[in-house]
């Protein structure tokens, strides 16, 4: 079954763009399993407790992660390094909108699903 890798932003974009991202994904990938680190939790966590627009955003998201089936692997400090690593070792699909990590995962092979619009995600 196909691995989708989850970034921290990408999480937060289900309620900065009010986008159903779960659905998204299933339309666009079919079955996948989801996949994140305990970093991109613990970088949730720390937004959420904040205030704002962020803060709302990050908790909306660790909700969206209790509803679903999501694999938690590793405790990494680099997520981004985590991502790409786990990507490129088990031909996972990359979910982010942080351009750098972008670039790096297509240099790499990596596919990437980004938000395209502000409204739609596809691959970059």
């Amino acid at each position: 079954m196909l691995e989708a890798v989850f970034d921290t932003n990408f999480l937060m974009l289900a309620y900065q763009f009010k986008i159903d991202v779960l659905s998204g994904l299933s339309e666009l990938l079919g079955k996948y399993k989801a996949v994140t680190c305990a970093g991109v939790i613990n970088d949730l966590k720390k937004i959420g407790a904040g205030k704002g627009r962020d803060s709302a955003a990050a908790s909306y998201a660790l909700k969206l992660l209790k509803l679903s089936e999501v694999e938690v692997n590793d405790n990494a400090k680099d997520v981004d390094g985590w991502i790409l690593n786990y990507c490129v070792r088990k031909g996972a699909v990359a979910c982010t909108v942080d351009r750098e990590l972008v670039r790096k995962l297509k240099k790499e092979g990596v596919k990437v699903v980004i938000l395209r619009g502000k409204s739609r995600l596809q691959f970059a």
